[in-house]
């Protein structure tokens, strides 16, 4: 096996670990927009990528649909690559320690605990990670085909969930429509509407609006339907 200098491999050493970050936030903000809450989405991501594969009951949220179905083998090609890499990157450092110089040693040194200080604050920082992956919505929000309501599953119990809907548009279902109405007619109760600065809890006799936040519970089918943007799939019946 070719080997490369400690310093070289100390650098491929530090992107990689640089990319295995960006990957994790990307793949999480993007798992977010796809209904899994960003915290969750996370922890099943960091399980594919460490190669212990799928560590909780939420891992099922990660196969529920065909869109995330994909995401998720994308991961997993993504793990085997960056196993290997990282793998073959170490090996390379214990092997090139022999030939290389003081000087290379110390830069690689101080290389690598700047990047894992900078990766630290990342992560311990909510209002930089928040920030991060806010920026990765918005890009994946503006070139997806859809662009309706998102759904953020918060918990799952049994077949039913407690998820976040961000209203972008208003479809027939709900459009000049009270809240008691939509929850006796679909048999989703909408726990809270956040407007603006304002938190509702009282929400029997809401209209929702555009830009609204709500906090609803019920199946995930039946709460994707309801909110949907899509035309053939507002046509669809619920089941109660």
């Amino acid at each position: 096996m070719k080997t490369i200098n400690l310093l070289a491999a100390l650098i491929v050493f530090n992107l990689i670990i640089i990319i295995y970050q960006i990957v994790i936030e990307v793949f999480s903000a993007i798992f977010s927009i796809e209904g899994i809450q960003i915290d969750k989405a996370k922890f099943q991501i960091i399980s594919i990528l460490t190669g212990t594969g799928f560590t909780t009951a939420e891992s099922e949220l990660m196969l529920a649909t065909k869109r995330r179905r994909k995401l998720t083998q994308t991961m997993i090609l993504f793990s085997y690559i960056f196993n290997v890499t990282i793998l073959s990157t170490i090996i390379n450092i214990f092997i090139s320690t022999a030939n290389t110089s003081l000087t290379e040693v110390i830069v690689g040194i101080v290389l690598t605990i700047v990047n894992f200080t900078i990766l630290i604050i990342f992560n311990k920082s909510g209002k930089i990670r928040n920030i991060f992956d806010n920026f990765v919505k918005l890009l994946t929000i503006k070139f997806r085909k859809n662009k309706g309501n998102s759904v953020s599953v918060y918990d799952v119990y049994g077949e039913k969930i407690i998820a976040e809907v961000n209203i972008r548009g208003l479809n027939k279902k709900i459009q000049d429509k009270m809240t008691n109405d939509i929850i006796k007619e679909y048999g989703i109760q909408i726990l809270a509407i956040k407007r603006g600065e304002q938190l509702f809890t009282n929400v029997e006799k809401f209209k929702i609006k555009r830009n609204d936040i709500l906090i609803v519970f019920g199946t995930q089918k039946n709460i994707k339907r309801l909110f949907s943007l899509n035309r053939v799939a507002s046509k669809k019946k619920l089941k109660k």
